[in-house]
C-alpha cells in the first residue's frame, strides 16, 4: 500500500475563515442606527467593496435583521373589490422584476449583468396599480398595508459585553 506524504494546510479556521470584523456606531450616535441598518450597510456596501479585493473569496454574514418589504393584504378589503390574490402578486412582480443577463469572468471572479426593477421606496410599492376599473387605479395601498419587516434570524452576535452587534466573516 502506497501512501501520501502529509502536509501543512494554510493557517486558517476550520472553515477557512481568515479575517471577522464588527460593524459598530461611533459613540454618541447608537440611536441613529439599528440592527437592521448596520446589516444593510453591510450587505450593499462593505461587503460588495470587500468582494472586489484580489484574493478575497466569499463574505459571510451574521448577526442584524436582513431588511424586507412586505406588502400585508387585507382579505376584506380585497374581497370588497373583488380583486384576486393572484392579481396583486402579478401585479408585484411585473413591477419590480429581475431580468438576468448574463456574466463577465474576470481573473477567478463573475460579476453577473442583471436588470433591476425599479420600485425604491415603501410609496412605490403602494402606488402599484394591480387593476384599472373604468378609468380608475386600483392601488396596493388600497388593499394592503405595506411596511418594512425582516427575514427570520437563525441567531445573533453579542461583542465586548455591549449586547448585540452586526458580525461579519
Amino acid at each position: 500500500m502506497v501512501f501520501g506524504q502529509p502536509f501543512m494546510g494554510p493557517i486558517s479556521t476550520g472553515l477557512g475563515e481568515i479575517y471577522q470584523y464588527v460593524i459598530d456606531v461611533k459613540p454618541g450616535f447608537e440611536d441613529q442606527y439599528s440592527i437592521t441598518d448596520l446589516r444593510t450597510i453591510q450587505d450593499w456596501v462593505v461587503r460588495r467593496q470587500l468582494s472586489g479585493i484580489e484574493g478575497v473569496v466569499e463574505v459571510n454574514t451574521w448577526g442584524g435583521f436582513l431588511k424586507q418589504y412586505e406588502v400585508a393584504i387585507n382579505p376584506e378589503r380585497l374581497k370588497a373589490v373583488q380583486v384576486s390574490l393572484n392579481q396583486v402578486y402579478d401585479a408585484l412582480k411585473k413591477n419590480n422584476s429581475i431580468a438576468g443577463g448574463s456574466y463577465i469572468e474576470k481573473t477567478n471572479e463573475s460579476f453577473f449583468i442583471r436588470g433591476e426593477g425599479l420600485v425604491k421606496s415603501l410609496e412605490d410599492i403602494g402606488n402599484i396599480v394591480v387593476e384599472v376599473r373604468a378609468g380608475t387605479p386600483l392601488y396596493i395601498k388600497d388593499i394592503a398595508k405595506v411596511d418594512f419587516g425582516h427575514a427570520n434570524r437563525f441567531g445573533a452576535v453579542t461583542a465586548n459585553g455591549e449586547g448585540e452587534k452586526y458580525w461579519d466573516r
